[in-house]
């Protein structure tokens, strides 16, 4: 699925220590499905349910939630926000916390049957929903856990 690569890619990009510790990102998919239509067309969608685990969250999840967001406002808009994210947590202290995130994916095949050449021709659609009113290139979330604190940088990347 283009889509969940392109979720796991955003996420090396812009949580911080994934890229250098790729083994900390995780991604299965323990329930998918493909809707198609009967006859000819070949063209469908896939439907999954992705788990996206990270080990060692530290003990803040906005680092991984915001750009998990933005990446699902860019390319997943139609998700219900109610259902589209669920979340489990495995706290080993107050530093050292492994979340699994449940997503609701889909993604659309078109398929062109060519009778004549006995040929098909499949291409994976994957729209992008650009959010226009903020066209930031690169981003930085400050976050504090204390009103009397001063924020701190807690993660930066470019844009989706």
């Amino acid at each position: 699925m283009r889509k969940l690569t392109s979720l796991r890619q955003h996420l090396f990009d812009s949580v911080p220590g994934l890229a250098s510790d790729p083994n900390r990102l995780r991604t299965y998919v323990p329930d998918g499905a493909i809707k198609f239509h009967k006859g000819a067309n070949l063209s469908h969608e896939y439907r999954v349910t992705a788990e996206i685990i990270v080990i060692g969250c530290g003990g803040d999840l906005d680092p991984v939630v915001l750009p998990l967001l933005q990446w699902l406002a860019r390319y997943q808009p139609d998700v219900d926000p109610e259902q589209a994210l669920r979340f489990t947590l495995e706290i080993h202290s107050n530093t050292d916390i492994d979340v699994i995130f449940s997503v609701e994916l889909t993604e659309r095949v078109v398929a062109l049957v060519d009778c004549d050449a006995g040929a098909i021709r499949s291409e994976h659609r994957m729209p992008e929903y650009p959010a226009d009113d903020c066209p930031a290139d690169r981003w930085q979330l400050f976050t504090r856990d204390d009103p009397a604190d001063d924020y701190r940088l807690a993660a930066e990347w470019g844009g989706t």
